[in-house]
């Protein structure tokens, strides 16, 4: 198996709606952090390679509607906290946290590359985390890409700007978080794997 097939074929799909349920989590992510931006991008990155690892490799995933809605809420929890306290290290576990939840909801836009890794991800073992992270640095390019304009927006702009992006990222996540407490999170992702043309 060839890395670059896997990671063209992320590019792909970071640009249909099948992946918009990880992206804009992942944006709310970043952008509630504030000044933890591009570490909690990066756990939120880390948190979706393991779950989804664990997921399709048949080695866990799989979990309640609600314990997922709850890890979503909690995450939110963790990064709203900051805009009390400046405590910036919540960013951390509440990108790993929102990024393996969001994981369970995804529905991958399956296209011949992903699919034949996914037919041997189970018997992989630890390389299969490593191809499927060639296929999601594609699919999360979006969020680096955000990131890097996050890093290079001047200072001023900023301090305007990230108390609102918090709260609509907050707003964000809590509203994906009751959607999947009221089992509607199925519908959602199945109706973006249709208008991906994928379904």
């Amino acid at each position: 198996m060839s890395p670059w097939p896997l990671l063209a074929e992320g590019f792909e799909a970071a640009v249909l709606p099948c992946s918009l349920i990880l992206v804009v989590p992942g944006a709310a992510v970043g952008l509630t952090a504030r000044a933890a931006a591009i570490p909690a991008f990066a756990a939120y990155a880390i948190g979706v390679l393991t779950m989804s690892w664990l997921r399709f490799s048949d080695r866990g995933g799989d979990h309640p509607a609600l314990l997922v809605a709850g890890a979503l809420m909690l995450a939110t929890i963790l990064l709203l906290v900051p805009l009390i306290s400046r405590l910036d290290l919540a960013a951390l576990p509440a990108g790993l946290l929102a990024g393996g939840a969001t994981a369970e909801l995804w529905r991958p836009c399956v296209g011949p590359e992903l699919g034949r890794l996914l037919d041997s991800l189970p018997a992989e073992g630890l390389g299969g985390l490593g191809w499927l992270s060639v296929h999601l640095v594609g699919v999360l390019a979006p969020l680096a890409v955000l990131a890097a304009l996050h890093h290079l927006t001047p200072d001023w702009v900023l301090e305007r700007l990230e108390p609102i992006w918090a709260v609509a990222g907050g707003l964000l996540l809590a509203l994906l978080s009751v959607v999947t407490a009221f089992g509607l999170h199925d519908d959602l992702a199945g109706r973006l794997l249709e208008w991906s043309g994928r379904a």
